[in-house]
């Protein structure tokens, strides 16, 4: 029992791994996370209930597990492939258009969700009014800009071979 546990906190502690790899590595990773984070607090003052914010959290989580999927396939084909090949270039591109894809239908739902116009109206003088919302605002877009194009870590510059790959 106790190789078991072992085994299955080893397995998440891999998958943890995977997940941090991308948070500091993939920049796209960070902009869906980030667009997550907004939706959801437009969500909560939104109120949009359990129902549509499970929606929502369901297309984030797809559109993020997309992502770590392509960058699995394209360490994969970075692996297979050590010199540019035009199969490599098509494996690339078309697992990132599945990423495109899933996120432009989360964008579609999302806007179907969040579509409330009185709401939303009443969104900007609900924050202009108040110095501490629209700072805080600021302050998070702020963040959200830093975390967005300098919180990861930085790559290696790759060869000119290497980047005729991706």
């Amino acid at each position: 029992m106790k190789s078991e546990l072992k085994s299955l906190a080893r397995s998440f502690s891999c998958a943890g791994a995977g997940v941090w790899y991308c948070i500091c590595q993939e920049r796209n990773f960070r902009i869906h996370l980030t667009i997550g984070l907004w939706v959801l607090l437009l969500a909560g003052y939104l109120q949009l209930g359990r129902m549509r914010t499970a929606i929502l959290l369901l297309v984030m989580g797809l559109v993020l597990a997309l992502e770590l999927l392509n960058t699995a396939l394209e360490a994969v084909v970075d692996l297979a492939c050590s010199d540019w090949h035009p199969l490599a270039k098509r494996a690339k591109d078309t697992a990132a258009g599945a990423v495109l894809a899933a996120a432009a239908a989360a964008v579609g739902i999302g806007g179907c969700l969040l579509w409330r116009p009185k709401q939303l109206l009443a969104l900007g003088p609900w924050l202009l009014f108040s110095p501490v919302r629209w700072s805080t605002v600021l302050l998070l877009a702020a963040v959200s800009i830093w975390f967005i194009f300098y919180g990861g870590k930085k790559k290696k510059r790759s060869s000119p071979a290497e980047a005729g790959k991706k």
